[in-house]
């Protein structure tokens, strides 16, 4: 099993997550911030080949309040960065998502746990 850990909120993407304007598209600062960031630390973290086979992938999202979020636009986010990181080949690969979001006042932050895929969760 690998574990990563990110300082940061995965950024949702939603529709608006890349823009055009005057013809040209590009993604907001603060998604691009958070991809920069997101992929530093992921690099720090994991520097093996990508994972191969089937996947089992448990995240947990500390909030720092009770905002209401959208789990499903996070994800998206977040598989792209272990993507473009080199943590998986392709989000294909997860077969099987457990999703918590945990408040923790004035705290945030992802905790990432990946594993191959068998028969369920089990050990987490």
């Amino acid at each position: 099993m690998i574990e990563l850990r990110l300082s940061m909120l995965p950024v949702p993407k939603s529709n608006r997550y890349i823009r055009r304007k005057g013809g040209r598209v590009f993604k907001p600062p603060r998604v691009k911030n958070w991809e920069v960031r997101a992929l530093w630390e992921i690099r720090e973290q994991y520097t093996g080949e990508p994972l191969k086979g089937k996947l089992s992938v448990y995240i947990e999202l500390i909030l720092p309040n009770h905002r209401r979020r959208d789990i499903d636009n996070m994800l998206k986010s977040l598989w792209d960065v272990l993507e473009k990181g080199g943590v998986i080949k392709n989000d294909s690969q997860i077969y099987e998502v457990r999703t918590l979001k945990r408040v923790v006042k004035g705290q945030q932050g992802t905790l990432i746990r990946l594993g191959e895929f068998e028969h369920g969760f089990g050990d987490y």
